[in-house]
């Protein structure tokens, strides 16, 4: 991450409702009474998620949409602080789903779709602190989704104090109108409503802060804002050789605005935003700040394992973490509004986004309350994330079961017509399948979705590209849903072709690049139980990249790299759609069978570099240069014997990387390994503690599956243990989990006091082992 600023508001008084929550897992008609007796009611943290705590069955009728996880009815209630004395907003960040919310019994707002940021003014029930929130929860109608979603009050809560003179929610639109070498021009919209019941005369201040603190324009304008009135102010400021938002260089600059009522500041709003400019082209893809840069992307659920919908910021880091080292640098929120706070991490990480708003539009369920609520979910995600400089598209919806008919294409015009009018600078577009009878039917229908977007986001059509053009489509066209090893064919998108994908990108100048589906595992959208979510990703539950997934490491990164990675036709693997699956590479050298009969081993090895020489035990096998292999992996046939395989990769003849697999004896010791040293004391942030089952040697045994048992002592808890294994019976809550390929994890939680968290982990007939992480107090 880039250096900047640390500016938090200073008049206006945002606080976290975390704690002090209770909650009951079904309904009840009195849910809302202040009261109501709810002592016995189970006291949880908000973000919550009550279906990862299961039971998962194969009776639960979300079904394999929903990994077979459960939903049902909830309630939530808590008291408000009692220290509220200014007016009080409350934001929800993501309910999910068909939400109900009270104050002192008080009926304040409902919603139906559960991935919109909501806000609700509480001055007009007049709170002044100590009444009671209550929230009903109902994600009891099915189907709501193709894929798991949680049930809950799954993102954060925040209580927002603020003048009754101050800047609305999302109130703020930053738009930077040019850019060159020797400054940059910034207009500021800034929406100020005034809750009194006489008119106000105000100031708006406006200072930019640089990523060093320091101011480096002002702007001063100066309106009356009638009684319960809403006023915008238009400002325009230049920036004198500012620092570019890059990929590489993620400079943020911030807005600073403050509200004056007779000369007293009031009110004052921070918003982050980026100088940069991007373009998308028809015939030579992606631009950002005039430079030529190729899109490695990744769709993303919502999920992340063993926490299931309920995220925080340091499990999003963490998985940003891992896509970077892969050289990936995009990401399309599939197919919802995502938690604020993974915009932020793009935005300070150099991230680019395809920021999505709904998937089936008048489907899944959505058909009951689509036509009510559609335009106010589509501003609510655009209002609040219009000035993060990683959103460089809208996607205003995804594979609409009437693809290409007259109903669809209305509703297309209709949302792609709104999002234009909400945000004018960035383009629109929509997750076009290649849905048809034949290629002439696909190439119809893409046509007419066509004339109404401004990129062409094609899912699994990387065969139909060169049609498309030929047909006659100006427009830019990005992969927007691609397989990570097949390739379609003929009138068949999901053909299995054995040619990635990738490699449309690489030879293809027109094309903006790729968003494999998925970048990470996910629940529901399942196979038959006990499968409980989709396996193909390229990283997985726990967070570890695949082998398979080490092939768009070698294609996207510029890290030199190289990776060995044997077939292993025995390997367990979890249910999984085939067109989307990779040949079963592996990432050990243990193959008994194959050893007395000197069998041999088919090993791919993935690499950036020239060329690769493999050796086992030391004897040279051969080399072999990349460029021979065209659009595939460099393939080996070896002949197998127990010891070290190495790969070398080479440049110009000098070593650039290696990678070693060694042959695994029996299941000796358990070896821990925490991701971090220390974790903040504040009840949120996470270490990542993952148990590998090793030989006396401290070499992975690639199939031991030792039931881990975890237990944690001092400043921390466990908040899920993971395998990666989504065919898995076991609870993602608890403290016991079967190693997965030799391995698992525990998450623990920090506690909100400081001092040390002990890790241990043992299994039976083995060694365990233990691990010490410092838990420091919040600065």
């Amino acid at each position: 991450m880039s250096r900047e600023a640390d500016l938090s508001p200073e008049y206006r008084h945002v606080r976290r409702l975390e704690t002090d929550w209770r909650f009951h897992r079904g309904d009840l008609d009195d849910g809302a009474d202040p009261e109501f007796d709810d002592s016995g009611w189970e006291v949880v943290e908000v973000p919550h998620d009550w279906s990862i705590s299961g039971p998962f069955d194969s009776e639960n009728p979300g079904g394999r949409q929903q990994g077979f996880a459960p939903g049902g009815v909830g309630w939530y209630r808590r008291g408000l602080p009692d220290d509220i004395n200014r007016d009080a907003t409350i934001r929800f960040g993501g309910v999910y789903r068909n939400f109900d919310v009270y104050i002192d019994g008080e009926h304040v707002g409902h919603r139906p779709y559960g991935y919109s940021t909501v806000n609700y003014d509480l001055s007009e029930v007049g709170v002044d602190g100590g009444e009671t929130l209550a929230v009903r929860v109902d994600n009891d109608e099915y189907p709501h989704s193709r894929w798991y979603t949680g049930s809950g009050i799954y993102r954060d809560v925040y209580l927002i104090e603020t003048d009754p003179v101050a800047v609305a929610p999302f109130g703020t639109d930053v738009r930077t109108t040019s850019v060159d070498c020797r400054g940059a021009d910034v207009r500021l919209r800034t929406d100020v409503r005034n809750a009194e019941s006489t008119a106000v005369d105000c100031e708006l201040k406006t200072e930019i802060v640089g990523p060093d603190g320091e101011a480096v324009a002002t702007a001063r304008s100066e309106s009356p804002v009638g009684a319960n009135e809403r006023r915008e102010f238009e400002q325009r400021v230049s920036i004198s050789d500012p620092e570019r938002w890059t990929l590489q260089n993620p400079t943020r600059y911030f807005a600073h605005s403050v509200v004056y009522r007779g000369g007293t500041p009031v009110d004052d709003y921070v918003t982050p935003f980026g100088v940069r400019t991007f373009e998308w082209t028809a015939d030579s893809g992606f631009f950002l700040n005039g430079e030529s840069t190729t899109i490695k992307g990744v769709n993303l659920h919502h999920d992340a394992g063993c926490l299931g919908a309920a995220v925080t910021e340091s499990a999003l880091t963490r998985r940003l973490e891992t896509l970077r080292e892969m050289g990936c640098n995009a990401v399309r929120t599939a197919h919802n509004p995502p938690q604020p706070e993974l915009l932020d991490l793009c935005d300070r990480m150099g991230f680019l986004v395809i920021d999505e708003a709904f998937d089936k539009w008048r489907y899944e369920g959505a058909d009951e309350w689509f036509d009510e609520w559609w335009y106010r979910d589509l501003s609510a995600m655009i209002d609040r994330d219009r000035n993060h400089p990683s959103v460089v598209c809208w996607s205003v919806g995804n594979e609409s079961y009437d693809h290409g008919e007259d109903e669809m294409i209305e509703d297309l015009e209709m949302l792609a017509d709104a999002a234009r009018e909400m945000d004018p600078t960035r383009p629109v577009t929509y997750g076009s399948p290649g849905w048809g009878d034949d290629t002439q039917s696909v190439l119809e229908k893409t046509k007419r979705v066509a004339d109404h977007v401004d990129v062409l986001c094609c899912n699994y059509q990387e065969h139909w590209y060169d049609d498309y053009c030929a047909e006659g489509i100006d427009l830019p066209i990005v992969g927007s849903e691609c397989r990570p090893f097949f390739r379609g064919s003929g009138d068949d998108p999901l053909a299995f072709v054995p040619r990635n994908p990738w490699y449309d990108v690489a030879e293809k100048e027109y094309v903006s690049g790729q968003f494999i589906w998925p970048g990470i595992d996910y629940l529901g959208e399942s196979r038959e139980w006990p499968s409980k979510g989709w396996p193909t990703g390229l990283i997985d539950t726990t967070g570890a990249i695949k082998p398979s997934g080490r092939f768009h490491q070698a294609a996207w990164s510029e890290e030199p790299m190289v990776f060995a990675a044997p077939i292993d036709p025995g390997r367990d693997r979890p249910a999984a759609r085939s067109p989307w699956s990779w040949p079963p590479v592996s990432a050990h050298w243990n193959f008994p069978d194959r050893e007395d009969s000197r069998g041999f081993v088919n090993v791919f090895t993935f690499t950036n570099a020239e060329s690769v020489a493999l050796y086992q035990n030391g004897e040279l096998l051969g080399a072999q240069r990349a460029d021979d292999f065209g659009p595939r992996p460099i393939e080996w046939y070896v002949p197998y014997e127990a010891g070290t395989l190495r790969a070398v990769a080479e440049e110009d003849g000098e070593v650039v990387a290696e990678h070693e697999l060694e042959t695994a004896g029996a299941p000796g010791r358990i070896e821990l390994d925490a991701d971090r040293e220390t974790v903040t004391a504040d009840g949120r942030d996470l270490v990542y503690v993952e148990a590998t089952v090793t030989d006396g040697n401290g070499v992975r045994v690639p199939r031991a599956d030792n039931e881990v048992r975890f237990s944690v002592s001092g400043a921390g808890e466990i908040a899920g243990v993971d395998n990666g294994n989504l065919d898995s019976d076991e609870s993602w809550v608890g403290d016991t989990r079967s190693a997965y390929h030799g391995t698992c994890i525990t998450v623990v939680r920090a506690d909100r006091e400081g001092g040390t968290v002990e890790i241990e982990a043992e299994a039976d007939g083995i060694v365990d082992d233990s691990v010490t992480v410092t838990v420091e107090d919040e600065a």
